[in-house]
């Protein structure tokens, strides 16, 4: 699951603990999804409003399956959902989420869906009624047809290591060369071909650099290889062993051995302390320093508050468990850096 401080892991709503989100639930939620989808294109339909389409479910969520038959008693926070639709030229991320988002929100407040709990349901997060008196909350993450497949690897994790820790491997990257690798690809900003950060709005332009998953750290060393005018560039053989991210076969070890190759890709072709790796001395330091932030941003999970909202026993000891799953992988992680 990605970082999302006040909804991740159902710790938000009090309606959904006495449920506990097991492999089979979750298969059982998804139908009722279906349905909720069917039923909103339907309606949908008789406005000319064009029909979206159940994605995959990502997060730990993402190996529900394999879970049932292997782990049939292991628990999920809650169930991260892929929403795939069309999205109108000149629409932003946000504002495509938030149609999309508050169109379903206001289809399952309108009186014609019986199985949706508005009392807690947020746009974006619906509560789906799965049982008598069972409740799942749904996080409905919204891609366009076209990202669907960057967006799917994009937030799922490896299986058995909370999904933040994939999810942060993306956006320490992004972070410390002042890029963004989220939901629309790997982007960055300029004015007037001059890098800018990320953040910087007035007068910007912005480059998609990539949004294929399985070569995307390898993308942006030919890109950034190409924008400092390198000739012939050569990527080292740890960066073209490990491109980028396989969907089917997600591991935090290939992530951590694609950014070593990045690295040292970036110092054998003179690219360090240039450009947008201008506050870099070395590939130690470029990995230094992204293994800094990266266990900066593990911490402010586990710090969070967020888990303090849960009530019941249950949730208690669930939100206990998820917080030293993040310090388990965080250790895991580490250890990979260091060897």
């Amino acid at each position: 699951m990605l970082l999302r401080e006040l909804f991740e892991g159902g710790w938000d709503t009090t309606k959904t603990q006495n449920t506990v989100l097991k492999p089979a639930i979750v298969g059982v939620a998804l139908k009722v999804v279906d349905k909720f989808v069917a039923d909103l294109n339907n309606f949908n339909r008789s406005q000319d409003i064009p029909a979206v389409k159940r994605g995959k479910p990502t997060g730990s969520t993402a190996y529900h399956e394999i879970d049932s038959i292997e782990k049939p008693d292991n628990i999920y926070g809650d169930i991260d959902l892929q929403m795939i639709a069309p999205i109108q030229p000149g629409m932003t991320n946000a504002q495509f989420t938030g149609f999309w988002n508050d169109l379903a929100d206001n289809f399952a407040k309108s009186g014609k869906v019986n199985y949706v709990d508005t009392s807690e349901s947020k746009p974006g997060h619906p509560i789906f009624q799965v049982g008598n008196d069972q409740y799942v909350q749904v996080d409905f993450m919204w891609h366009p047809i076209e990202l669907a497949d960057w967006g799917a690897a994009r937030v799922t994790p490896e299986r058995g290591v909370k999904g933040l820790l994939t999810g942060n491997m993306y956006s320490v990257m992004g972070e410390i060369m002042d890029m963004s690798i989220q939901h629309a690809g790997v982007q960055l900003k300029v004015i007037d071909d001059q890098h800018v950060p990320f953040s910087k709005q007035k007068g910007t332009t912005t480059i998609t650099v990539t949004t294929n998953p399985k070569t995307y750290i390898y993308d942006i060393f030919m890109y950034l290889a190409k924008r400092m005018g390198v000739q012939n560039p050569v990527a080292d053989p740890l960066l073209k062993q490990f491109p980028g991210n396989d969907v089917n076969d997600v591991k935090i070890a290939k992530l951590v051995n694609g950014v070593k190759g990045l690295a040292k890709s970036f110092e054998t072709n003179g690219m360090i302390g240039k450009d947008i790796l201008s506050k870099f001395q070395s590939a130690e330091d470029f990995i230094n320093q992204f293994e800094r932030r990266y266990e900066e941003k593990a911490m402010i999970d586990v710090n969070s508050k967020k888990r303090d909202k849960a009530e019941t026993p249950e949730a208690k000891a669930r939100a206990e468990a998820d917080r030293e799953k993040v310090l388990s992988g965080l250790k895991m992680v580490k250890g990979l850096f260091a060897g």
